[in-house]
């Protein structure tokens, strides 16, 4: 049966025999009257479901804003596939379909949609300050899950906010996130963005964020954890990165902030080249597998002698091509662990136009690259015997570093060309620091810089950092083995 409820939209009805004349609310179908949807949501009250229909597109000319405790937005019988309903913002200067950041929004859920920031390639980003998806301020318990976010308008496919320094429990997972921004100078933006404390962002795939796969603001006593990140068709500044100090001040507090088992691929070979490495027609690297500290990436001195301070990464893998693996800096109090080399890598790159230390930062890049006058309390361990190891030199605004062009330096590997599959043998060890291999590649065009902001109020080059986040870039190194492939610990 089918009722027309006074917002004018169609509603399907079951009536139940045996309960007397008992109707169950099924989909919301798609409308193009976004205020509809709204009153829907306002209406309904604490523990309301908005209900879209599966395989439809609600064109959204504003945000959807929860309005009570326990509400939820999701695609009717939870599919997890491309029928999930997806939100389109259609609006004039908007960039979020969906926001659960206001006081009393404790339990806020979005399941099983897709959003679609609808950013057109010949469109600039950052037409307004805030991500696709906005979620935390000053609320608990809130859950993103099985979410498709993509081609946002503004700095991230989905922003969790500190608000007030009391959101916490945020649970993000099971999401597939990107591409997010284009890899042009300051078009970047992030896959997921966290600054709510005491939360999980687990079980993701993150492909084609081109500013940070996961950018932690700080976030303490949170976890990141068995996420995929990766890049296909376009260049990653950094994987995960803990290098914004703000806004949890004094000194970057990632106090318990666990990084672990996560998988990081940098750019494969998409064409054959050499026996051991090819051209990527995309020239897709990851600049920073995992970038701990400020001054990794800002090249400025914008938070003086500001640390990431606290915070433990461990059981993360690394394969394919980056500029460096690891680069910290500006830090202490880490515990950095059995992490792993795994299958075919190359470290590669270049100094770019936006590089200012040229004269101090290792070129060609290395895979793990410590400041060791910068860091205190560290805890490293690392492979003994093998040419992983931190190299000791600066490590300042590393995105600078720009990829090959039409060279033969990416690895083969992960469903790439000739890519190769097998078993894989591990190593460990201690040390600090000792001298790494690899290759530089050519001058590339452009050049990435630092970027910048946790909260929804930053844009474009003022992202990260400069407003309260509401204050938010050689001989090849994998071996490819007949029986195998390589793996070390660091």
């Amino acid at each position: 049966m089918f009722t027309l409820s006074s917002h004018g939209l169609l509603t399907c009805g079951l009536f139940l025999l045996s309960a007397p004349l008992l109707a169950l609310a099924a989909c919301t179908p798609n409308t193009s009257d976004t205020s509809a949807l709204q009153a829907l949501i306002q209406q309904g009250g604490a523990g309301y479901t908005l209900q879209l229909c599966a395989g439809q597109t609600y064109n959204l000319t504003d945000a959807l804003n929860y309005t009570a405790v326990n509400q939820e937005i999701s695609t009717e019988g939870y599919p997890q596939d491309s029928t999930r309903a997806t939100l389109v913002v259609t609006g004039f200067n908007k960039t979020t379909a969906v926001q659960a950041q206001n006081e009393g929004l404790n339990g806020a859920k979005l399941r099983n949609v897709q959003i679609n920031g609808n950013r057109l390639p010949t469109e600039a980003i950052y037409q307004a300050p805030n991500a696709n998806i906005e979620f935390g301020g000053a609320n608990q318990d809130q859950l993103i899950e099985y979410v498709r976010s993509y081609d946002p308008r503004g700095w991230s496919c989905m922003h969790i906010a500190e608000g007030p320094f009391r959101c916490s429990n945020a649970t993000i997972q099971n999401n597939d996130i990107g591409p997010c921004g284009t890899d042009y100078f300051q078009n970047w933006a992030d896959g997921v963005s966290l600054s709510c404390a005491n939360s999980r962002v687990q079980n993701n795939v993150i492909t084609d964020a081109t500013d940070g796969g996961v950018v932690i603001f700080g976030a303490p006593f949170s976890t990141i954890r068995n996420n995929s990140i990766s890049v296909k068709t376009r260049t990653m500044l950094g994987g995960i990165n803990l290098v914004d100090v703000l806004p949890w001040l004094p000194e970057g507090n990632f106090s318990h902030v666990l990084v672990e088992d996560n998988t990081i691929h940098g750019g494969f070979a998409t064409e054959v080249g050499n026996a051991t490495a090819g051209v990527n027609n995309a020239s897709a690297i990851i600049k920073i597998g995992i970038a701990v500290g400020p001054d990794v990436w800002f090249s400025d001195g914008r938070y003086g002698r500001n640390q990431s301070t606290g915070g433990t990464i461990q059981g993360n893998s690394f394969s394919g091509a980056f500029a460096f693996a690891m680069g910290v800096s500006s830090a202490k109090n880490f515990v950095i662990q059995n992490n792993s080399f795994t299958g075919n890598t190359s470290f590669i790159g270049t100094y770019g136009p936006n590089c200012t230390t040229s004269t101090r930062t290792p070129h060609p890049p290395v895979a793990l690259l410590l400041e060791q006058s910068s860091v205190s309390n560290m805890t490293l361990s690392v492979p003994s015997d093998s040419s992983y190891q931190f190299t000791n030199g600066t490590a300042l605004g590393l995105t600078c570093f720009m990829p090959p062009q039409g060279q033969d330096e990416w690895p083969y590997g992960d469903g790439g060309v000739n890519s190769l599959v097998g078993g894989s043998n591990s190593t460990n060890g201690n040390t600090n620091s000792t001298a790494s291999t690899s290759r530089g590649g050519a001058s590339g065009t452009g050049g990435a810089a630092p970027s910048g902001t946790s909260s929804a109020s930053g844009a474009g080059s003022i992202r990260r950092g400069e407003l309260s986040s509401s204050l938010r870039g050689m001989a090849v190194l994998g071996v490819a083995l007949l029986g195998g492939a390589m793996s070390v610990l660091l």
